[in-house]
Order: structure tokens, then sequence, then C-alpha cells
């Protein structure tokens, strides 16, 4: 048991560091307003840099232009439609963007990748409507169509922008959405069958959702990550087709992909396939198609196979429940064991779809220990068991940098400075770069090395 004086000593350098982020952001504010000024003066645009805008005759735009807030492609016959706007939560846009730029060409669309759109940050509205504007001022375009395109905390963003702004289609990567909300555009959700979010996105055959004809929901044999380009190009596919109209070509491509799908006895693909041509297809052809879908929904095999994975689900949210209450109970020894049996059920190749349940159950268990320790860290939760936690999140993810982070933070609580700074340079090594989190928790002096 932690004593109390240790614990004092953690709540008044809290409070400390409290003082410490007033002053700053008062120092902040000071140095923001004469940057304002220094502008007013100048008068350089949010981009930074003053180049002329993009015209037809400027072939230099195949290339991803960087500016200080975000990164662009402009197609290379220069004839843009509709702008994507690309939110990585990470604010790295640019590692999905590089394999983008044929389905842009083809499509005839701008590419806007965000720098500044981060989990944790909240004026993300403003961010994207700030952009956006700026780009299209900048590359003197008018496009008749505005795309988002989001990757888990992104996809999130992205989802509740589209709630307060026009756009016109929304591909959700690694996020789910609340079905519930009607947009007045198309939706495309898209995940790994690992994902611990695919739940969060899936439904069965007989739902309403299969028959809305204005949202989809994509897999992928994977885990939470950013899809392949070609999922992705699928996903354009619907949200174009879907705007546009003209997709029977489109669909009966997709009709005969689900034919040979069922060949291969790839279920759920096939059936995926089949929805997207129903779903792109319009008056009597629409018709054949859901007829078709219904058909396949009632196949032996795909109804067996459906039947298997909700039976997984099932057993998958009452695991959900059981690891939850086993958080603050259980000791190591129990969590190692529970561990091992998750692992080896994940990598069975024998039974697919057992696997990526036990594979979503791992990743649930990495967000689980993460919210505990967030919390334990921040004076809201168990502050005698973030050993324990630290120990299973070290199991669950080593090389993960919010475990630096955390050891860091638990080492200062207990007076062990170099420590702290070392799980700290740890942290940053491996990608932590949560500045503001940085600075709530740490005090100037240790930051200071930090940077030395």
């Amino acid at each position: 048991m932690v004593s109390p004086y240790i614990l004092s000593n953690f709540v008044l350098r809290l409070i400390k560091l409290k003082e410490l982020m007033l002053l700053r952001k008062i120092k902040l504010a000071i140095i923001i307003t004469l940057l304002g000024l220094f502008s007013s003066c100048t008068h350089t645009s949010s981009n930074s840099t003053k180049e002329a805008p993009i015209t037809s005759q400027d072939t230099s735009q195949v290339k991803i232009k960087k500016s200080t807030h975000y990164i662009y492609y402009i197609p290379g016959d220069s004839i843009v439609n509709g702008i994507l706007i690309v939110l990585d939560p990470h604010g790295k846009p640019a590692i999905i963007m590089d394999s983008l730029h044929s389905i842009a060409d083809n499509n005839h669309l701008a590419l806007l990748g965000l720098n500044d759109i981060r989990n944790g940050i909240s004026a993300y509205n403003e961010i994207i409507n700030r952009d956006l504007h700026h780009f299209e001022s900048y590359a003197a375009i008018s496009p008749s169509y505005i795309y988002l395109l989001g990757f888990s905390g992104g996809s999130r963003m992205a989802a509740i922008y589209a709630r307060r702004n026009r756009i016109d289609g929304l591909i959700l990567c690694g996020a789910g959405l609340n079905r519930q909300t009607q947009f007045p555009f198309p939706i495309v959700m898209i995940s790994g069958m690992g994902d611990f979010n695919f739940m969060e996105q899936y439904y069965t055959p007989d739902d309403a959702t299969t028959f809305n004809k204005n949202i989809i929901t994509l897999n992928f044999r994977g885990k939470h990550q950013w899809p392949k380009a070609k999922l992705i190009a699928d996903a354009i596919d619907f949200v174009i087709g879907r705007n546009e109209g003209k997709n029977s070509s489109e669909a009966n491509a997709y009709a005969k992909q689900s034919t040979e799908l069922l060949k291969q006895k790839e279920y759920y693909l096939s059936f995926k396939a089949m929805e997207m041509a129903y779903k792109l297809s319009d008056g009597n052809l629409a018709e054949k198609r859901k007829q078709q879908l219904i058909a396949l929904s009632n196949n032996p095999n795909v109804k067996s196979y459906f039947h298997r994975l909700q039976k997984y689900i099932n057993e998958e949210q009452q695991r959900y429940q059981m690891l939850s209450h086993a958080m603050e109970i259980q000791d190591l020894k129990w969590w190692n064991n529970q561990i091992d049996y998750i692992e080896s059920k994940a990598a069975d190749k024998k039974n697919k779809l057992r696997a990526a349940s036990y594979q979503r159950t791992k990743a649930y268990l990495g967000i689980l220990v993460y919210s505990r320790l967030s919390a334990a860290s921040s004076g809201r939760g168990h502050y005698n068991l973030i050993p324990k936690y630290l120990e299973i999140y070290k199991r669950l993810e080593p090389k993960n940098p919010d475990l630096f982070f955390f050891k860091a933070i638990y080492a200062l609580s207990q007076d062990k400075q170099e420590e702290a700074l070392n799980d700290l340079r740890k942290a940053k090594k491996l990608g932590f770069n949560d500045q503001n989190k940085i600075y709530r928790f740490f005090p100037q002096e240790l930051i200071n090395k930090l940077k030395s």
C-alpha cells in the first residue's frame, strides 16, 4: 500500500505543475499576440509560403506539396471535381496519402492532408474549415464535392464535423458511427476483422443497414490500421457513385466479384461485394441486385458463416465484461495466464473467425489498461494498482510509447527523477509527441533535461 506521504507529495507535485502550466500559458498568450501583430504587418498567409495559385499549365503539382498546416496533391490533369480531406489521428496524413495518387487522378480528386489534426485536440472543426478554405483559395479551385477520410480518432472527428458542416461523403476507417443518426450523404466504414472497433461497424445480413443504400461497411484481414489503397478506392467508388448516380459498370463489376469470392468460399467478402453491387445500382437493376443479395444471405454456407460470426461476437462481448471486472481484482499471475490463452487463440490459423475475435480482445485489453492508467495517473483511479497495470500493458504492447509515458509519470510520483527522465526519453524515441501531456505531468526542470 502506498503511504499517505507519497500520495500527498504526488498531489502537491500536480498542483505545482498546474501553476507552472498557468504561467506558461500567460507567456504563450503574449508570444501569440506579438506574432499576430507581426503577421498583420507582413500580410503573410496561414500557409507560411508565398506561392502563386496553381494553374492548368503548372505540371509540378503531380507531387505532394507541403505547407505549414497541411499537405496536398492535385491530379495530374489539374481537373478537380472534389476534395478528399485526410484526417490521421497522429497528424501524419502522408502515411496514407502517398498511396492515393492514382486514385485521386482517376477520380479527379484533390487530396488535402491536415497536419494539425491529432488525438486529443478540441478545435478540429475550426482547423478543418481553416485549412479547407485556405487550400481552395490558394489552389484557385471550386470543387463540387467535399469528402472526408479519417482513421481511428480522425474518423470520430470527421463524423462530428459532418454533423455541423456541409460535406458530400464520409469514409471512416477504424471507428464506427451511431447509425441512429441520419446523414444526407453516403458513408463507408472500414475496419480490419481483428480491429477492436469492428463491432462498432458490424451489422448482420438481415439488419436494416444492409438495405440502406447510403451506408456500407467494408472489411479486411488486419488489425487497427489504415486499410490498403485498394479498399479506399472501393470506398471512393461508393461515395462518388452514390452522389453522381453513374455506376452501372461498377455495380456489375462488384456483382461479378461476389460470384468469384463465393466460389473461393470467401463468404463474408462475397456478401459485401454483392451488397456493394446492390447499393451502386438504380432502377430495375437495383431490385434485381437486392433479390440476389437476399438469395446470397439464404445460401446455406453464407448463413452458417454469419451464424458462427454472431456466436463469436456474443462470446466476445461477455468476455469484455469479465476482463473489465478482473482488471482490479485479479493478480499478475492470473493476467499472464489469461494473456497467454488470448494470444494462443488469436494465433489459431484453423479457425480464423475465432482468431479474429481474440485479436480484437487483445486490442480491447490494450485500450482498457490504457484507460485505467490514464485515470490512475491523473488522480481519478487506483494509484496503488499502477504497477500491476504497467506490467499488463508491457505484456500486451511492449513497444507502445504510452507505456513508457505512464512509467515516467509513476516514477516521478515515487521521486525517481532519473528513471522518469529515461522512461520519457524512451516514450519520445518510440514516437510519443503529445507536448500538452508532457507539460501537464512533468516539471520544467525535467523537460529541460529531456530537450538537452
